[in-house]
């Protein structure tokens, strides 16, 4: 028996008469029921309302391009090759219809309602029915509706997906079809597979949807009935029963208790009952301690609180680059003593009081080590515990972490060798540097000294005849004191103070020259002087200088006593400075001797030492107000 290619898909010999044409080796029907998420559909079904009609060609475009001069033809414009790729890149692009189908428009949106469904109870003699919550879902997208009821703990019933996802028919005596979202309103009563389910209430999504889609406004929400069973547990959970449930059930457990330990029973293991009821059960809690020490920080710490068996532990949270060393259990697992300053011995009888769980609360301080830690916040679990056996609701306390102050070190104090400068640049630098001296001011101030003069005002009757100089020079604002010769007064001329720089001991800052006017008293070796009176330069220079020296500014000074304009109109022409002072002072107005003499040199005139003479011109002084 032989085989050609010809006849290689046949199993027949190749002799004559035994040659087959038009064979068919699969003969199985093509499947036409295809299933979706509306159930079953048929493949080859033509739908009998078309959304989008079919494109069809246009022939007269085909006729044109018969004719081979249709290149030439130039009544339209062919499109570019720029405008093609635009046009090509602009329909890859729209993935949106115009008109979009249900599926696309209404992808994902759900009309969700709250229903009942009243089930009859007939072994139970305490309750005829029973009301089943659920909620009814129905998909836009195709039509779809679901009916799930939510799990409740130990309910007893099977709950969860009551009716699966597709698309439900309506009874007969309803009009009969599929339901659609017309059919679903609040209030009314709906029959699925011979079960009544009466909508109650609704989603914001559904009351939108309706309200602006259909133009329906949905009823206001019901609430689901009662039944005997709900009622009951209702009453049960109520402060007042449990709280006498509680009491029944502490007596009758006590009563319990004895009775059995009569009869030859074994004590209760409360540890045992307490580890199997709160195995694996942890309170934690975030806690910090402030450490006021010289280089103390804040430092953060987690709480861990076993209700098996009442042990606490505290672990260190670490920041980064702390500089500490890593031993992150700062209290290891055991019971948290209240007050562990009493060391027991073997035979003493010590009664340790522990933390319990009533005892942390948020906002309250622990004592541990001696150190007060504060408990700012919780987790989740250790809230609802509270909320549940304690009835307390625990806070969180918002925690700002403290400022950070940088203490800067001091520099040592001067050790009396050379100049501050000298002593302070030894400790700037590893090889020290000379001071930098304003070299400009050295010599354009070379040969100025302000010089004053100056009496003690140290209440010793024999040094109020003692005169001195105090001369101020300019170009380092060094200070020299010299007393004048006065007979018979038991202390020799000459030099009081050295040349040098001095500190104010009032601001403990170096003498400037603001410092040095007429009235100012200043402290030189411990020895307090007034300046009383100073020579034709030190004025000259202060008021050249009027910037650096206020009361020496007439502007300034008119600017002080502008107010009693009024008042000095009253008083005559001309008077002595000492007489201006004295009446400033009874208007309540203070002026330093200095600015009195400022304006006698402005507005009147003046003598220079020995008569010491200076008056004012107060018209003048009133029409410079004005």
């Amino acid at each position: 028996m032989t085989s050609t290619p010809r006849s290689a898909r046949s199993t027949l010999p190749f002799l004559p008469g035994y040659t087959a044409h038009d064979l068919r080796f699969n003969s199985r029907k093509p499947q036409t029921l295809s299933w979706g998420p509306g159930g079953s559909t048929d493949a080859f079904h033509k739908l009998k309302q078309k959304v989008h009609k079919v494109p069809t060609l246009n022939l007269a475009i085909v006729e044109k391009l018969r004719d081979p001069f249709h290149r030439y033809d130039m009544s339209y414009r062919s499109p570019t090759h720029d405008e093609k790729s635009f046009m090509r890149e602009s329909a890859r692009n729209t993935y949106r219809p115009a008109i979009p189908p249900a599926w696309l428009q209404h992808d994902r949106q759900v009309l969700k309602f709250s229903a009942y469904s009243q089930e009859p109870v007939y072994e139970s003699p305490k309750e005829a029915f029973r009301i089943r919550c659920c909620n009814v879902y129905f998909y836009l997208e195709d039509g779809t509706m679901m009916v799930s009821e939510p799990k409740v703990e130990n309910s007893g019933m099977s709950q969860g997906t009551w009716i699966k996802r597709h698309r439900l028919p309506k009874p007969e005596c309803m009009g009969g079809g599929l339901y659609t979202c017309d059919d679903l309103r609040v209030g009314c009563t709906i029959s699925i597979y011979s079960q009544l389910f009466r909508l109650v209430a609704c989603d914001q999504f559904t009351r939108d949807f309706y309200q602006h889609a259909l133009g329906v406004e949905m009823e206001a929400d019901e609430d689901a009935p009662l039944d005997s069973f709900r009622a009951s547990e209702i009453e049960d959970n109520a402060p007042e029963t449990k709280a006498l449930i509680a009491a029944r059930s502490a007596r009758l457990a006590e009563s319990k208790e004895y009775h059995h330990l009569s009869a030859g029973g074994n004590r209760k293991n409360a540890k045992l009952e307490q580890y199997l009821e709160n195995d694996r059960k942890v309170l934690r809690f975030n806690c910090y301690w402030n450490d006021h020490t010289k280089y103390g920080t804040r430092q953060y710490y987690t709480l861990h609180y076993y209700l098996a068996d009442d042990t606490a532990e505290i672990l260190e949270n670490m920041s980064r680059n702390s500089g500490r060393d890593p031993y992150p259990t700062f209290w290891r697992r055991s019971p948290l003593r209240k007050s562990p300053n009493i060391s027991a011995i073997p035979g003493m009888d010590v009664e340790s009081v522990v933390y319990k769980p009533e005892d942390l609360l948020i906002g309250e301080c622990v004592q541990v080590l001696g150190r007060d830690v504060f408990l700012y916040d919780c987790d989740s679990f250790t809230r609802d515990f509270y909320r549940q056996f304690m009835n307390l609701e625990q806070d969180s306390i918002p925690i700002e972490n403290p400022q950070l102050v940088h203490t800067k070190l001091r520099f040592p104090p001067h050790i009396g060798f050379g100049s501050e400068e000298d002593s302070l640049a030894s400790c700037l630098r590893l090889r020290p540097r000379p001071p930098q001296r304003d070299m400009k001011k050295l010599i354009a101030d070379a040969e100025k000294v302000m010089r004053f003069e100056a009496v003690l005002v140290n209440s010793i009757p024999q040094d109020q005849k003692r005169r001195f100089v105090v001369a101020v020079f300019l170009a380092d604002t060094s200070i020299g004191v010299w007393e004048f010769k006065n007979r018979n007064s038991g202390h020799t001329e000459g030099k009081f103070a050295n040349k040098a720089r001095r500190k104010n001991p009032m601001t403990r800052m170096w003498f400037r020259q603001s410092d040095f006017f007429v009235g100012a008293t200043i402290e030189v070796n411990a020895s307090p002087f007034r300046l009383i009176w100073a020579d034709d330069a030190a004025f000259n220079y202060m008021e050249e200088h009027a910037d650096e020296f206020p009361r020496s500014n007439v502007d300034v000074i008119l600017s002080k006593i502008a107010p009693f304009a009024e008042d000095l109109r009253k008083v005559p022409g001309i008077m002595e400075w000492k007489d201006l002072q004295a009446l400033a002072k009874e208007m309540d107005l203070h002026l330093v001797d200095q600015e009195v003499i400022a304006l006698a040199r402005a507005f009147g005139t003046y003598q220079g030492h020995p008569k010491c003479r200076a008056t004012i011109d107060v018209s003048r002084v009133v029409s410079a107000l004005q």
